[in-house]
C-alpha cells in the first residue's frame, strides 16, 4: 500500500474545513447551543455535553441521552438507547465507505472515518464526491467532520453556559434545524428519478405513520416508505424500458 504524502492530504483537508465553516457550521452551531441549553436544563454536566459531541457524534443519540440522563436511567440502559437510535447511520456509512477508499491511504483511516459520518458530511460528501479524485476524498471528509465536530462542542458548551437567556421553546426549535437543513439540502441535491421518488415516499410516510404509532412511526415509515420507493422505481424502469 503506498501512502498518501502529507503535502497532498493537506490540501484537500484544508478544503474539508472551508466547505464546513460557512452554512452548514452556522446552522449546527443553532442546533447545538439549543442541545447545550437542554442538557443544562436535564442537570447534565458540561463534560457530558462535549464527551458525548465528540464520542456519539449524532444528535438524536445525544438527545436520547439527555432524556434517560434526566430520568435517572442505568448508564448499560443509556448505552444501549443510544447505540439504537445511532444504527440509523449505518446505511450511510455503506454506502459512503466505498467511495472513501483509495489504495494509498492506510486501513485504520477508515475506521476513524467510519465514527465521523453524521447527517451533514454524507450529504456534502454524497455530492461532492463524484466530481473529486479519489485520494482526495478521505482527508476532505476528515477535514469537514473534524471542524463540524468542533464547531458542535463548542456550541453546545455556549449553549449549556447560556441556558438561562432561551426561551425551552426555542431551544427545542433550535435543536430541530439541523434536521430541517438536511432535509431541505436533499431536496436541492436531488439529481436522479429514484431519490425523489423516496423523498416523496419518506414524507408520506413519516406523517402517516405517526398518526398510527409516533413511537414506532420512523422505524416502519423508513421501512414502508423505502420499499415503496424501491419498486415504484423498479416499476416506472420496467415500464419505459
Amino acid at each position: 500500500m503506498t501512502p498518501v504524502s502529507q503535502s497532498s492530504n493537506s490540501t484537500p483537508f484544508r478544503l474539508g474545513i472551508r466547505e464546513a465553516v460557512g452554512v452548514p457550521a452556522g446552522v449546527l452551531a443553532a442546533t447545538y447551543i439549543g442541545f447545550g441549553a437542554l442538557a443544562n436544563g436535564s442537570d447534565v454536566p458540561v463534560w457530558a455535553v462535549v464527551a458525548s459531541t465528540f464520542a456519539l457524534w449524532a444528535l438524536p443519540g445525544q438527545l436520547v441521552m439527555v432524556d434517560m440522563w434526566a430520568l435517572g436511567a442505568p448508564a448499560i440502559a443509556i448505552l444501549l438507547a443510544v447505540m439504537l437510535t445511532n444504527a440509523r447511520f449505518l446505511p450511510m456509512t455503506v454506502t459512503l465507505m466505498p467511495l472513501l477508499r483509495d489504495r494509498r491511504h492506510s486501513g485504520w483511516s477508515y475506521y476513524l472515518a467510519a465514527q465521523c459520518v453524521a447527517m451533514t458530511s454524507w450529504a456534502i460528501c454524497i455530492r461532492r464526491f463524484p466530481d473529486m479524485p479519489a485520494a482526495e476524498r478521505l482527508p476532505y471528509f476528515i477535514g469537514l467532520s473534524a471542524a463540524l465536530i468542533v464547531v458542535g462542542a463548542i456550541a453546545g458548551t455556549a449553549g449549556f453556559y447560556i441556558a438561562d437567556s432561551i426561551p425551552h421553546v426555542m431551544q427545542i426549535g433550535m435543536v430541530f434545524l439541523a434536521p430541517v437543513y438536511f432535509f431541505v439540502f436533499l431536496i436541492v441535491q436531488v439529481r436522479t428519478r429514484l431519490a425523489a421518488i423516496a423523498l416523496i415516499c419518506g414524507g408520506m410516510a413519516g406523517p402517516l405513520f405517526y398518526l398510527v404509532t409516533p413511537q414506532w412511526s420512523l422505524l416502519i415509515a423508513g421501512v414502508v416508505g423505502g420499499t415503496a420507493a424501491f419498486s415504484i422505481h423498479k416499476l416506472v424502469s420496467r415500464t419505459h424500458a
